[in-house]
């Protein structure tokens, strides 16, 4: 099967399963509020694990980078401080990009 191909069904298949949502958006049940509170933790979760797996393995080697780790102990501090997304990986890729350049 070609590239091209499953780019293409992997899209179908995804627009179906989110017009099947909102096609039962009436009928289906409401998830719990615990359900919830759950599902709007896998973002973040997806993110940190990507930020920490980039913070200690590069091309597949165990390496540390002083730079970056000082840059995620800020963006850590930011995140703890100001509890916003936004802030925080803004303040994580300027201190990156301060500490990769000096």
């Amino acid at each position: 099967m070609s590239p091209a191909l499953q780019v293409l069904l992997a899209g179908v298949g995804t627009y179906l399963i989110r017009v099947s949502a909102i096609a039962l958006g009436g009928r289906a049940a409401r998830p719990s509020p615990a359900t919830e509170a759950t599902l709007r933790l896998i973002g973040p979760a997806v993110l940190a694990a990507i930020v920490a797996d980039r913070l200690v393995l590069v091309d597949g080697a165990p390496t540390l980078r002083w730079s970056w780790l000082v840059a995620a102990a800020v963006a850590a501090i930011v995140a703890w401080r100001w509890r916003s997304a936004g802030i925080t990986m803004a303040a994580g890729m300027v201190a990156v990009w301060l500490l990769t350049a000096w």
